[in-house]
């Protein structure tokens, strides 16, 4: 389809009647790329080896989004442009990380095994899940900028943009570990090896619960500095508690682990699809009663809330189904840990540039001393 689009982009304009057949020609390039990203990096994760895909994408297409994007803001190139330069990057990694998928596990081309009738019906609707739940997951990455934007107003949503990429910066993180998880969760399941999903889930929980408290920890004390970088900063004051919300929403959400990549790649997968609807239809209505009353800091209490019970019931039916649960002592020390930290980094009284040096150097003293700490142990 992306092709289709990026082929054919003047006839859809013409089709659809709308003057953005430029902007139907990048759409298409960015969902070519995606998806020739997404494949390479399934099949990359199969020979755990994620570290190229993972820095062509978060490091490699992020940069050339912050360089084009400074090329706009000095009038060297226009919109239309920096968007072309998004796509192509788009593109051409994707089929960069294809080819380095390929070249680790090579093309194997044989005629797949016919399939009996029980476990072709089990594959149909195992694979018609995984498209629901892919709806599922887009949709919770746009439900609350399109709701913002239909309850509050357009300039509330560019504020509330701001607040939400800054917030979800530690996302990053969370995709690649995901994408190198499933095909171990199912190959676990296969061979019907429980202790080891039992510390995979374990180990995941506190390594996904320290990188959120380290960005909480290193963001919030620097917000003002952060959003100073902005022109006219005054314009996304309302943002900053919109990005501690965002931010303490993911910790929560860190801190259970992996337990959706547990639940979709075994036997449990149905409840796994139950329970991500059920996360959009919450997300909906919070968002409907929040956001009138609170504005755009709405969407922050919303997710804090659905994403707090979104995972209680996954790892209640997870302890109850097979006595797995991710929580040890490690988890109550980090949090301790980054409290003292976020403690000590907001209480300095000095201001301005004094102020931010000291400020950082205590966030540099507490991260150090805390992988110092709990580096084996995690």
């Amino acid at each position: 389809m992306g092709i289709i689009f990026s082929i054919c982009h003047q006839s859809f304009a013409e089709l659809l009647d709308v003057p953005v057949h430029k902007e139907i020609s990048v759409l298409g390039m960015v969902i070519a790329g995606t998806m020739a990203y997404t494949l390479g990096l399934s099949i990359s994760s199969t020979a755990k080896r994620i570290s190229i895909p993972f820095f062509l994408k978060n490091v490699g297409i992020r940069l050339i989004l912050l360089l084009t994007a400074f090329l706009v803001s000095i009038n060297t190139i226009g919109f239309g442009a920096w968007m072309n330069y998004f796509a192509m990057a788009h593109l051409i990694v994707g089929i960069a990380v294809l080819g380095y998928s390929l070249y680790l596990k090579g093309l194997p081309l044989r005629v797949p095994k016919a399939l009996n009738l029980g476990l072709g019906r089990e594959l149909l609707f195992f694979s018609s899940s995984g498209i629901v739940m892919a709806v599922m997951t887009m949709s919770l990455a746009t439900i609350d900028s399109q709701m913002v934007a239909s309850l509050l107003d357009y300039e509330a949503l560019g504020v509330y943009s701001i607040a939400f990429f800054i917030g979800s910066f530690v996302d990053g993180v969370r995709r690649p570990v995901s994408q190198a998880l499933s095909p171990q969760f199912a190959n676990h399941w296969n061979d019907k090896n429980s202790v080891a999903i039992q510390k995979i889930y374990a180990r995941t929980s506190r390594v996904l619960m320290a990188v959120a408290l380290l960005s909480f920890v290193t963001i919030v004390p620097n917000l003002d500095a952060i959003f100073n970088l902005i022109p006219d900063p005054t314009r996304f004051e309302p943002a900053k508690s919109v990005v501690v919300l965002i931010l303490i929403s993911r910790v929560i959400d860190y801190s259970f682990g992996a337990n959706g990549e547990i639940l979709s790649n075994g036997p449990h997968y149905k409840w796994n699809l139950i329970a991500i609807s059920g996360l959009v239809g919450l997300l909906i209505g919070l968002n409907f009663l929040l956001i009138p009353k609170f504005g755009i800091d709405g969407v922050g209490y919303s997710l804090i809330i659905a994403y707090s019970i979104f995972n209680v019931v996954k790892a209640v039916y997870l302890y109850r189904m097979e006595q797995m649960q991710p929580f040890s002592w490690v988890q109550f020390q980090l949090l301790a840990l980054a409290a003292l930290i976020y403690l000590g980094a907001t209480l300095v009284e000095y201001e301005g540039f004094l102020g931010l040096a000291i400020s950082n150097l205590i966030i540099l003293f507490g991260c150090t001393l805390g992988y110092t700490w709990f580096r084996n142990k995690i």
